[in-house]
């Protein structure tokens, strides 16, 4: 009887050294279930919000930009209205004032300008003509011709104040000379220039005149 009982402890003790380590190998499998678990639910937890707060912001930061887009065009078309209007009030303005009347006087007749430099020292008197095919002069008031003759003529630059004149196409050059003065030293004056004739103390005064019917228009 007394080795029957030795083997039923033997057994038991068996028994309960093998269930120990089956509950360490299920712990160990639940223990590596449960990371894989977690991790799994990280991964949820985290795909939703993370695409949730990068779609949000983009749509706002593209919203904002086109309205700021729209915003400046229109400031840019205002603008572009607001300058166009401008001009647009100036050229009527400039157009608006009453216009200036002007009148063009000239000889009817051709050849009938003569421009005179007449060079004087002393009692000596030097006159240098050239006579013009046509001429005119621009002046802002109609002038009184009541007294001009026309054989005469008139100095445009005594009777006028004008701001603008032409002479058109030198056709003849002739010189007039003082009795006194010898044929040769005519021929040395005449070689000389202007600078030269004013060195050797020679004045210079300068005479157009129109001769003939004038035709006055206005301009």
């Amino acid at each position: 009887m007394p080795a029957k009982t030795r083997r039923t402890t033997k057994a038991k003790k068996a028994k309960k050294a093998k269930t120990p380590a089956v509950k360490k190998a299920t712990k160990k499998a639940v223990a590596k279930t449960s990371p894989a678990k977690k991790t799994v639910k990280k991964h949820k937890q985290g795909k939703p919000k993370s695409a949730k707060t990068a779609k949000k912001p983009t749509a706002k930061k593209t919203a904002k930009k086109t309205a700021a887009k729209t915003s400046r065009a229109t400031k840019t078309v205002k603008r572009q209205r607001l300058g166009k209007t401008e001009k647009a009030i100036k050229k009527r303005v400039t157009k608006s004032p009453t216009e200036t009347t002007a009148w063009k006087i000239s000889p009817e007749n051709s050849q009938s300008v003569v421009e005179i430099d007449i060079w004087k020292k002393g009692d000596l008197k030097i006159e240098f003509l050239t006579v013009y095919r046509s001429g005119w002069i621009i002046v802002d008031q109609l002038p009184d011709l009541s007294g001009y003759n026309p054989d005469e003529g008139i100095n445009i630059f005594e009777e006028f104040e004008f701001e603008d004149h032409q002479l058109h196409d030198a056709s003849d050059e002739s010189s007039v000379f003082p009795n006194e003065l010898p044929e040769v030293e005519r021929e040395r004056l005449l070689a000389l220039s202007e600078e030269e004739l004013a060195d050797e103390g020679w004045t210079l005064e300068s005479v157009t005149r129109f001769s003939g019917p004038l035709l006055v228009e206005q301009v």
